[in-house]
């Protein structure tokens, strides 16, 4: 009896966790859009682009003045395991901050997390502070450049938190090859922290990171991609992990997105299919 008081009320709380977390993914970017719009009409804005929702980073830099909002919710299944594990996170937000012209700072947060396998666990996840600088526009041969780095900070549940500040860094890079087609490449490092083997004391591994993403132009407000993406062990232990993704994005206006995305694991250590969906929009902080 006890033991089923104790499920029920686990449960219980999980399902507040998640209507509070699923609230504030509707409810704060409802808020802040509609403040938004009232200095829409003061001033112009550029239309969007944003680092969701594929892997890929853009090479572009919100401007000076704008804060630019990227939040989603996504679903992901690891067949392999027995029991299969899936796993939920909602909702996966990035703040982007313009602060100079070629300098924006990022605030990242996993979300609030469930993940249903050999045990179940339910949390909130790590957050990430991070910088990306623009280097050069694109010219001839030469791709647009820009750099990333960013730092996970282990504000999470032990469940889902590195317990270390873990760091990471990517070479971002795009191209326009047509009017209406333009591809992305991502070449990076990251750091990650994990229990030893033993399971006494952690270990912090690194990784090497790519994507590369052909984004295609459908029409003015609907667009679509497809992308490779993974990483490759360096002074981690196992074999690769490579994804392949596609998705869709559509311009409600100049400043409000939404997003649908889809994709599978094409290497045993990737995740076998994941599902996701977001919605970006940017305002005015500075009049």
């Amino acid at each position: 009896m006890k033991s089923l008081r104790k499920m029920i009320f686990r449960n219980l709380i999980s399902l507040i966790k998640l209507r509070a977390f699923c609230l504030y993914a509707v409810l704060i970017p409802a808020i802040i859009v509609l403040h938004g719009q009232k200095v829409y009409a003061e001033r112009s804005l550029p239309e969007l682009v944003t680092d969701r929702p594929d892997q890929t980073e853009s090479s572009i830099v919100v401007l000076p003045g704008i804060i630019q909002v990227e939040t989603g919710i996504s679903y992901t299944v690891e067949a392999e395991r027995s029991p299969h594990s899936r796993t939920y996170a909602v909702p996966g937000t990035l703040f982007r901050i313009g602060l100079f012209d070629r300098v924006e700072l990022r605030l990242g947060f996993d979300g609030f997390i469930v993940e249903d396998g050999t045990d179940e666990e339910d949390g909130i996840g790590d957050s990430e502070v991070g910088v990306k600088i623009f280097f050069t526009e694109e010219k001839g041969l030469r791709p647009e450049m820009a750099f990333l780095a960013s730092l996970s900070m282990p504000t999470g549940e032990k469940a889902f938190s590195s317990e270390r500040k873990d760091p990471s860094f990517r070479f971002l890079f795009s191209h326009s090859l047509t009017d209406r087609l333009s591809l992305g490449v991502n070449l990076g490092m990251a750091w990650g922290t994990k229990p030893n083997v033993s399971e006494r004391g952690l270990n912090t591994l690194s990784v090497f990171q790519y994507t590369a993403a052909l984004g295609i132009g459908l029409t003015d407000k609907v667009g679509s991609y497809l992308e490779f993406f993974g990483d490759m062990p360096m002074s981690d232990k196992g074999n690769p992990a490579h994804s392949f993704n596609g998705g869709f994005t559509y311009l409600l206006n100049d400043q409000l997105q939404v997003d649908v995305s889809s994709g599978f694991g094409m290497s045993q250590s990737a995740d076998d299919w994941f599902v996701g969906t977001g919605v970006s929009f940017a305002f005015p902080f500075l009049k």
